[in-house]
């Protein structure tokens, strides 16, 4: 081990008078290192300090963040230095002065805004500042406001203030009454509303829970009334069709004054099949065991026979029948008659036959015009009846039932109407009476029958369509008869006695 001799301790105190005056100014100069241990201080222009003073606290949202460092007057502007430790604010930054007590301190309130950071010991301009108002500025101000003001105007204004307070005293007492009585049963109820409140709270906390929900309902709801707007706009279309529609309908019901009477009868129709449903039901089953047995017949062999009788009235059925049987030798005018055709409806006698020589078309008829409403013919008139064989339509009197007394039940002494409505063609006493019609209408050796009106040339057509028929010619001679066949050969199994038959076509099994 070494020992300290008097050259080493000198030296040793040299060097610790030499590190400690090292360490003081090391010491002395941190606080001008301001990245190590120096506050950088910021720099705000107000136009007046309001009240704040050196050491007042600096705010952001509320919350102690700094200092005021230093207050000093540039021009008429006075600039404010605080300080942020350990936190940066942007250049658009906002710097006010508020009321921090009641008792009048003051803080600074900044606001921080701007992506760019502010650097120390830069200066926030007087438009990002804010001053309180303060009772000194409202006492000047209306200190200003009252200079120009009349006294005598606002002696008399005070007056009838005064006066006016006089005369609703009553009614302010009342007022203030029911002031009071409004205050205690808030004081009264205290605990409800506390609980009311709490509620509303409650209600608003799921309202914002629900906020996303409220949303999209707002937005189905705005959808849905674009639905609405959208079918509103399709119901006017559709009212305005249907009023369209209607003013058709009238129209029609003026133009057609026999509609009312076509749906009063159908309305008619209608009930009587209402009060038949049950015959019809009747009719239902019995066809339906009709057809059960009409397939049975039909399936039981090659042939069958069926008969339906009553099936239509003899007289509406047979010249049907006639018609589709006979096919030639018709008397067109017998029927017409045994058809049941009205007396009208009988062709013109005086008219022209179409081309094809077919009877010429009845006389028209006025009825369903406004000039003409009624049937052009009344019921139970004898033109609504068929004409009897010598009172057919002839051209001399093309209509004889106009003057007819006759009903269908007898004479009628009082007459019917003549049919004004049916434009009958005039009497022609030199008129063509019913002449024979087309010779192929005929039976095969017989003329064809008399069709009334003014014949025409028939237009040509295939041979033989429309010639006359002559007498039937000779019969072809009968067949030859064909010999009898091999007889078949014998069947797989038993063979029995095949029956006796004579040549003159008697005999069978029991022979």
């Amino acid at each position: 081990m070494r020992t300290l001799t008097e050259s080493n301790r000198g030296r040793i105190g040299l060097m610790g008078v030499v590190v400690t005056l090292l360490v003081i100014a090391v010491g002395q100069s941190f606080t001008s290192v301001p990245m190590l241990f120096a506050t950088p201080i910021y720099y705000a222009q107000f136009t007046d300090t309001g009240g704040l003073g050196k050491g007042d606290k600096v705010q952001i949202a509320g919350v102690n963040v700094g200092l005021v460092r230093s207050l000093a007057i540039q021009g008429d502007k006075v600039v404010i230095g605080f300080s942020l430790p350990g936190r940066t604010i942007g250049t658009q930054s906002r710097a006010a002065i508020r009321t921090d007590t009641i008792l009048g301190r003051r803080n600074l309130e900044i606001e921080p805004r701007g992506s760019d950071p502010l650097q120390a010991n830069s200066v926030l301009p007087s438009g990002q500042t804010t001053t309180p108002y303060q009772i000194y500025d409202a006492f000047v101000d209306v200190t200003k406001a009252a200079t120009g003001w009349d006294i005598d105007v606002v002696k008399r204004s005070l007056d009838v203030l005064s006066h006016t307070l006089d005369q609703t005293s009553p009614h302010l007492s009342a007022v203030l009454s029911g002031v009071k009585g409004f205050s205690d049963t808030l004081g009264k109820r205290d605990e409800q509303l506390k609980q009311l409140l709490a509620n509303a709270n409650k209600v608003a906390s799921v309202l914002g829970d629900r906020s996303e929900q409220i949303d999209a309902l707002l937005v189905n709801a705005n959808t849905l009334l674009a639905a609405f707007k959208r079918r509103s706009q399709e119901l006017e279309a559709l009212l305005s069709h249907v009023s369209a529609v209607s003013t058709q309908i009238v129209g029609l019901v003026a133009d057609s004054p026999n509609l009312h009477h076509v749906l009063k009868q159908l309305r008619t129709v209608s009930g009587e099949l209402v009060k038949r449903k049950n015959d019809l039901s009747d009719v239902l089953i019995m066809l339906s065991r009709y057809t059960a047995s009409l397939t049975e017949a039909v399936a039981s062999g090659p042939y069958f026979k069926a008969i339906a009788v009553n099936l239509l009235p003899q007289q509406i059925l047979q010249p049907w029948v006639d018609a589709a049987f006979k096919k030639r030798g018709i008397d067109p005018e017998e029927f017409w008659r045994s058809a049941g055709l009205p007396a009208f409806r009988f062709p013109d006698p005086n008219g022209i036959r179409f081309p094809n020589g077919a009877p010429p078309p009845a006389p028209p008829v006025l009825e369903g015009t406004p000039e003409h409403p009624g049937p052009a013919v009344p019921p139970g008139s004898p033109c609504s009846y068929t004409p009897p064989a010598d009172a057919l339509p002839r051209p001399a009197n093309p209509l004889p039932c106009a003057v007819s007394d006759q009903g269908p039940f007898g004479s009628v002494p009082a007459g019917f109407p003549a049919p004004f409505d049916v434009a009958a063609s005039a009497p022609n006493p030199d008129g063509s009476a019913p002449t024979p019609g087309v010779p192929i209408a005929g039976r095969p050796g017989q003329p064809p029958p008399d069709v009334p009106g003014t014949a025409v040339p028939l237009a040509p057509g295939p041979p033989g369509a429309r010639e006359p028929q002559g007498p039937p010619g000779p019969l072809p001679p009968p067949p030859t008869p064909v010999p009898p066949g091999p007889p078949a050969p014998p069947g797989p199994g038993p063979q029995l006695p095949a029956p006796f038959i004579t040549p003159g076509g008697t005999g069978g099994s029991s022979q």
